[in-house]
């Protein structure tokens, strides 16, 4: 391996990312998802000059370093210490094992840290525990594509209202038969389990296929007053459907 941060494209260390980022310089990694042509969906503010903001669930911290290009004052990025930490079933705990635990979690991160020479603050929590004791209270909190992988998705909605002053954003996955009759959508109606067969229940820690009206539901649940639907859209390239809400206090 190359000493000190990649210059090669072809840099081990840029394999095998979760978020497609632009490192600088020409090098961007290769990831399962390239949310670049699609991020004018989600409802961020164009501009967040003056506004603090908290990425949660930040993984290799795409949206997170996409808030302090937007002109954030503040950004603060938090996710879990370890995979092992994930909200997995106690079975599927079991297996994973300690080899889990020892796993470096946040290294893409730090990587694109260090290589966009950014100010962002990460941090370890878990969604559950966020308070305004332990991290505080933001402008705008951000959440994208966590809410399938919680066995309890309410209750991390209403821990990211405890810390959002103004406006949140959350993304989540969408199950596409679901979406597409529109008496389901009003009714809020959601999916259990992923789409895929699993060879084991909670193999891939996904446990919610959402409808859109499903998300909007359950951040008025989490007491906040306005809620819209920002954008319903594919995730390039796996084109796996996904809908944005903006949502206010």
């Amino acid at each position: 391996m190359t000493p000190g941060l990649p210059t090669d494209p072809d840099d081990p260390r840029l394999q095998g990312w979760y978020h497609t980022i632009d490192l600088g310089n020409g090098l961007v990694p290769r990831a399962v998802y390239d949310l670049r042509p699609v991020i004018d969906l989600y409802g961020i503010p164009e501009s967040l000059e003056g506004m603090t903001v908290l990425d949660v669930g930040t993984g290799d911290g795409f949206f997170a370093f996409e808030m302090e290009r937007r002109g954030a004052d503040r950004v603060v990025a938090v996710d879990l210490a370890r995979l092992g930490d994930c909200d997995w079933l106690p079975q599927r705990r079991s297996e994973i094992g300690v080899a889990a635990d020892n796993q470096d979690w946040p290294k893409h991160f730090r990587l694109a840290h260090a290589m966009r020479g950014s100010s962002v603050d990460y941090r370890h929590a878990n969604i559950y525990d966020l308070s305004p004791y332990n991290v505080g209270t933001f402008d705008l909190v951000f959440c994208g594509s966590l809410l399938l992988h919680l066995q309890n998705p309410l209750k991390a909605l209403l821990a990211i209202r405890s810390v959002t002053r103004s406006m949140a954003v959350v993304e989540t996955s969408l199950d596409a038969k679901l979406e597409a009759q529109p008496d389901l959508v009003s009714r809020a109606v959601l999916g259990f389990g992923p789409p895929d067969i699993e060879a084991r229940h909670g193999e891939n820690n996904v446990f919610w296929q959402f409808t859109s009206g499903a998300l909007q539901k359950m951040l008025q649940f989490a007491d906040f007053n306005q809620v819209k639907i920002a954008g319903v859209f594919k995730l390039p390239p796996t084109e796996a459907l996904a809908a944005s809400a903006v949502a206010y206090t």
